[in-house]
């Protein structure tokens, strides 16, 4: 059984779904609720997986792991159809491929931003700005985490591009351009 291919079967019968039903972003926001609640707690996995668990509780639990919020009826349907299929265990990659096919479908290019400490929103902003401008046409999400380490700056990612602005990442170029004046001289 080939993992790849049934995930993306039932991500893109999701897409259509909700495309109909004019909920395709609303579905994709709770889809990344969803996934970050289920990577976060365990035991949500290991009761939606179990087979002692009623599939009416397995519904319920699904609903309550997207934050609190109340799930969509499409999402709802959906999570249904995977447990008549049995297809709980590949819910994750099924989920995960539902954001890659939304994310190309609406240009959305997906970026890190690691710094010292954390931005301001207003700042946050500018930088949307800037980058927007190298994509025209396309929508940019922002993942920020805060990496003391850097000790200043910030690190940009986006698709293949990376721009290495941290203090960290200057001392060592510093560092590697010292090291190989040395060997010249000895």
């Amino acid at each position: 059984m080939d993992i790849g291919i049934i995930s993306r079967r039932y991500a893109r019968a999701l897409l259509a779904y909700a495309s109909e039903h004019a909920s395709e972003s609303t579905v994709y926001g709770q889809v990344e609720l969803f996934l970050k609640q289920y990577a976060q707690i365990p035991d949500i996995r290991q009761a939606v997986e179990s087979p002692m668990v009623d599939p009416a509780e397995k519904i319920r639990l699904l609903q309550n792991a997207t934050a609190g919020e109340k799930t969509c009826e499409e999402l709802t349907r959906f999570f249904g159809l995977l447990l008549d299929n049995k297809r709980e265990k590949m819910m994750v990659f099924i989920l995960h491929s539902y954001l890659y096919l939304y994310r190309k479908k609406k240009r959305i290019r997906q970026g890190l931003l690691v710094t010292a400490v954390p931005l301001p929103d207003d700042t946050l902003e500018q930088l949307k700005k800037i980058i927007l401008h190298f994509y025209r046409g396309r929508e940019v999400e922002f993942e920020t985490k805060v990496d003391p380490e850097i000790i200043g700056g910030g690190i940009l990612s986006m698709g293949y591009w990376r721009v290495d602005a941290s203090i960290a990442g200057q001392l060592k170029k510093v560092k590697r351009q010292f090291v190989e004046q040395n060997r010249r001289i000895v």
